[in-house]
């Protein structure tokens, strides 16, 4: 693979490139950003920040999905407390310092005036992990930096640490054209950049399609408008050769699927397999599925899809736990079979391998692209793509 695109795939993997952390890598992409601009203007139609301090690919879905959001995130609660904290530091110049008591003062006081659901109660160990697993968000990101910490804060609601800021919290969120305040759905944030220009054709369609293709795991035709798939149909040559000399990644279009398959990891891409042991899980009842639809236990639709009922899902995921449970972590394997069941089934829809479908599911194509197994020779437990096991997984 050729520097442009390591560069240019960096910055579809990564949220942004700081130089203060990564000073190489920021000075590879600077260097070169005549290569892939015009690429990154003309066909993903996306914005490119580039300033003395880091550069930033704005990546806004086509269509936003469920895997889409901060991976280490769990809960709604980690939202809110990573916005109130944005507000926390947006008129602290850089390096300015801060107290940790003084920051979840501010939280709960903010989360308090505006009324919020929930307001956090740091008495409460959940609440306290929200805020330390934002905390090291932040800090991952380089939007903050430690001083100084003694206790852990989930150990102990009284622990004490010092911050430092580094003046790059005010661009985190990306810039709106129009007032988000009149907005009510997803949607409204979405096309917010396109200033009401029509989607079907010209420029946005183009933008719209590219985007479908690298800012998501998969796209099915059922997502895609039929101005959008007859653009991915007739263009397609051309996009794989774009795509190719960008991103050195093979347009795969399929009657019910486009994706783009790379010579590196998915899961640098998507965060799947990720370092979650219900990943390595999933690619388990992956392989399963992907098992009884070649023993036609499973019938395989004109559209690649497969109809299975709860009941044939269910009984799929016991017979996976009970033959690998000594694999998984501490947490899967002593979780009651429904909260297990539950629990893996979200995540298969998450990951949009599975949808709703009358009283069953559709399970979807890509699942043949992304599967696991556990070599009958092993004693390790389940880690098939560097996957944690420890209890908080």
């Amino acid at each position: 693979m050729d520097i442009y695109t390591k560069e240019l795939e960096y910055l579809l993997n990564n949220y942004w490139c700081v130089k203060e952390q990564n000073p190489k890598i920021y000075f590879n992409i600077k260097n070169n950003l005549d290569y892939y601009r015009e690429f990154i203007r003309d066909k993903l139609g996306s914005k490119l920040i580039v300033n003395d301090r880091f550069i930033k690919l704005e990546k806004i879905p086509a269509s936003p999905k469920s895997y889409m959001g901060i991976i280490d995130f769990d809960d709604k609660l980690e939202y809110t407390i990573l916005f109130i904290i944005l507000l926390f530091l947006e008129d602290k110049p850089k390096l300015e310092q801060f107290i940790l008591s003084n920051l979840i003062e501010f939280i709960s006081n903010t989360a308090t005036t505006l009324e919020l659901d929930t307001i956090p109660n740091w008495n409460i160990l959940h609440h306290r992990k929200c805020l330390v697993t934002v905390i090291n968000h932040l800090k991952e990101l380089n939007i903050i930096r430690v001083v100084e910490e003694n206790n852990l804060f989930t150990e102990d609601s009284k622990a004490e640490a010092l911050y430092e800021t580094t003046g790059l919290s005010n661009y985190y969120v990306r810039e709106f054209k129009n007032n988000i305040l009149e907005y009510r759905n997803i949607d409204d944030y979405i096309n917010d950049e396109f200033n009401e220009q029509n989607e079907n054709i010209g420029d946005v369609r183009r933008y719209k399609v590219y985007r479908h293709l690298l800012y998501s795991l998969v796209t099915y035709t059922e997502d895609l408008t039929e101005y959008e798939l007859d653009y991915l149909k007739r263009f397609r040559s051309n996009i794989n050769n774009e795509l190719s000399k960008y991103t050195k990644g093979e347009l795969e279009l399929t009657n019910n699927m486009a994706v783009v398959m790379f010579e590196s990891d998915a899961g640098e891409k998507f965060d799947f397999p990720n370092n979650k042991a219900i990943s390595d899980i999933v690619l388990l009842v992956n392989n399963a599925i992907l098992k009884e639809q070649e023993n036609d236990k499973l019938k395989l639709e004109k559209d690649e899809t497969i109809i299975i009922t709860k009941e044939n899902l269910q009984r799929i995921l016991k017979e996976i736990r009970l033959e690998n449970g000594k694999y998984f972590s501490k947490k899967y394997r002593e979780m009651p079979t429904k909260n297990f069941i539950d629990e893996v089934i979200l995540y298969l829809k998450e990951y949009d391998f599975i949808r709703d479908y009358e009283l069953g599911y559709k399970i979807y194509p890509m699942i043949s692209r992304l599967i696991g197994y556990i070599p009958k020779d092993t004693e390790e437990q389940l880690e098939l793509f560097g996957g944690e096991t420890d209890e908080e997984n």
